[in-house]
């Protein structure tokens, strides 16, 4: 953005300065402003339209911004865009920032405000602001110092205890208390290059149709698809013991929605450096014709990525769709009362015509609507595609959670052989395992009828039970529906009683088939 384009929007926001006024009249107590230096101009004679350079510089770090061809960028960063809305609001609480108070103070007492230069310096350094011409040369600059706070104004009173509401300035040798709060650019002042970074234009993968991930180990790599939108993401040349676990699936068909960075890298670092040498890379496809080929890598406790992207778009369906025919269409005319044979055919005629030119208007305006439509997609294609470029070459810094999903190998996207854990709990009626069924009622002769089942008794371990296996832990023995009704508790079984409690079962079952003979 041009500078004078930046002066306006300087410009517009210059009544901040009078609200600091009013309120700073009323906390000095009705002090002469001339004496106090209340309402005075803290930074004079900067004309916001010559400002190509701005410097940041703390005990810390340090960053460049600057202007290059009509774009601001962070030259730290290999120019790469940075936020101008964050540029204009430092800019414009400069200019139009009015003094509560001046305060008389030697240049030995500047660091009880914290108000040394962070230039050879150790302690009670502050934040140093230069602004810069085209030519290099300084049009203004400021040292930003310590905060502090004063129960008075609109902290006044406050149930919450005072806060930081002012802060120490030192500009053309005078140190000034200037008020702030939260929302001011003057509250927390960043020389961190990342801080200074857009990122709200960054990428955003939607309608996804397949997502390839090549891993450095060949095996290890997969492929998901799916054939319509809203559609579950199934596993390409799936093996027959493989089965995709559906949420991985599904949650690696939803990667990059609302994808963030932290910060980029140099372009001169090696691949070595951010582990790009060992990347996994994905290749995404979506159904409306992007390509994005995003390699993911991480260094240490960092993830990297990069992204590159392709393709034409694809018409949707809803493009070429017909017009729905609307029920007044195929409305027939109500004869009129005491309408005359003669006048029927020519009332009917002007029907119809009056009929076919509604359809026409309609049909009309739909085919002017999806033309519409389909140039409005075309430029928005185009314009993303555009903006995808810019992201090409760059490496990004991200956190952990924007490539998870699909940073995973072939079996990592499988289901997981579930394992039951022994927990002593079992249900009411549930099956008795093979180790604890009764055996079989021997009868010396055929009985008249079948020997009824008696009821189970519901004993369930954490599973079912090998016969060659030593039960090692407590089972709890659950009583059937019926036996809960006449007075049955539930028991637990110690793994010393067990036997008796086969044998126990195996008297009961028998004496039950004797009754019923």
């Amino acid at each position: 953005m041009k500078g004078k384009q930046l002066l306006i929007a300087v410009l517009a926001l210059g009544v901040l300065g009078g609200i600091a006024y009013f309120t700073s009249i009323k906390d000095q107590g009705g002090r002469s402003p001339a004496k106090s230096g209340i309402g005075k101009t803290v930074v004079t004679n900067l004309d916001p339209a010559k400002i190509a350079t701005i410097t940041i510089t703390d005990s810390d770090s340090a960053l460049t911004l600057a202007q290059q061809e009509e774009q601001w960028v962070v030259t730290d960063r290999d120019g790469f865009t940075a936020k101008f809305d964050d540029i204009q609001k430092l800019v414009s609480s400069t200019v139009s920032l009015k003094a509560l108070r001046q305060i008389p103070a030697s240049k030995k007492q500047h660091g009880r405000f914290g108000l040394l230069a962070p230039d050879g310096n150790e302690a009670n350094t502050g934040t140093f602001v230069e602004f810069k011409d085209a030519q290099g040369q300084v049009l203004k600059s400021l040292l930003l110092g310590k905060k502090g706070s004063a129960n008075t104004g609109q902290n006044a009173d406050s149930p919450f205890g005072s806060s930081d509401n002012h802060r120490y300035v030192l500009t053309d040798g005078r140190v000034t208390v200037i008020a702030i709060d939260y929302s001011s650019a003057l509250n927390d002042v960043s020389a961190d290059p990342a801080n200074w970074l857009d990122k709200d234009d960054f990428f955003k993968v939607e309608k996804v149709r397949s997502v390839a991930v090549a891993q450095p180990n060949k095996a290890d790599s997969w492929t998901l698809t799916r054939a319509k939108e809203g559609d579950d993401m199934a596993l390409a040349d799936a093996k027959p013991e493989e089965k995709l676990d559906a949420s991985k699936g599904n949650s690696a068909g939803r990667v990059f929605g609302f994808p963030s960075f932290d910060d980029v890298t140099s372009k001169s670092a090696k691949p070595e450096e951010t582990g790009m040498d060992k990347a996994v890379t994905a290749t995404i496809d979506t159904f409306e014709g992007y390509q994005y080929v995003v390699k993911m890598a991480k260094k240490d406790e960092d993830h990297y990525m990069t992204l590159s992207a392709s393709g034409t778009r694809v018409p949707q369906e809803d493009e070429s769709k017909a017009r729905d025919p609307q029920p007044d269409e195929a409305k027939p005319r109500e004869p009129g009362k005491d309408e005359k044979p003669e006048d029927a055919k020519r009332l009917d005629q002007e029907h119809a015509d009056r009929l076919a030119k509604l359809i026409a208007d309609r049909e009309k305006a739909h085919q002017e609507s999806q033309a519409k439509l389909k140039t409005d997609r075309d430029k928005t294609f185009a314009d993303n595609m555009a903006k995808l470029e810019n992201l090409a070459g760059w490496t990004f810094k991200v956190s952990s959670y924007t490539f998870d999903a699909i940073y995973k190998t072939r079996a990592e996207m499988m289901e997981e052989e579930k394992t039951e854990e022994a927990t002593g709990a079992a249900t009411p009626g549930a099956a008795l395992p093979a180790l604890l069924q009764p055996p079989p009622t021997l009868a010396p002769t055929p009985p008249p009828a079948p020997t009824p089942v008696p009821a189970p008794i519901t004993i369930q371990p954490p599973k079912p039970a090998d016969p060659g296996k030593v039960v090692t832990s407590d089972i709890i023995k659950v009583p059937s529906a019926e036996e809960l009704k006449k007075g049955a508790k539930i028991e637990v079984i110690k793994k010393e009683d067990l036997p008796a409690e086969i044998e126990k079962a195996k008297e009961e079952a028998e004496t039950k088939a004797d009754d019923k003979k």
